[in-house]
């Protein structure tokens, strides 16, 4: 994750939390058992920030400078969609607050 990546994903949560449960969603994450063996964590495709603001799931795949989706981003993506969810591919926050205003929830 570079910078500007971190900024977006700090910002967008910072404009989102008053409207409901949000958090960063770090995926794959790294952990280590007692024994001090690594594995990793997390859903392979998840978005960067998920959220449930009035009763709606959000995934928010945060992208900068040329960033596309990948595989298994697109296959959470439809997902999402296919549960009546809310997917946001977020450039900036105003990308985030203009789809949350759209669905009514912001």
């Amino acid at each position: 994750m570079n910078a500007a990546h971190t900024d977006l994903v700090r910002n967008i949560l910072l404009t989102i939390s008053p409207l409901g449960l949000c958090w960063s969603n770090d995926t794959p994450g790294l952990a280590y058992t007692r024994e001090g063996k690594p594995f990793k964590s997390g859903l392979t495709g998840s978005s960067d920030i998920l959220a449930c603001i009035k009763g709606r799931f959000i995934g928010i795949e945060c992208k900068t400078g040329k960033g596309s989706l990948s595989t298994p981003q697109r296959r959470f993506r439809d997902a999402v969609l296919r549960n009546e969810g809310i997917f946001i591919e977020a450039r900036s926050v105003d990308d985030v607050v203009a789809t949350l205003k759209m669905e009514g929830l912001a």
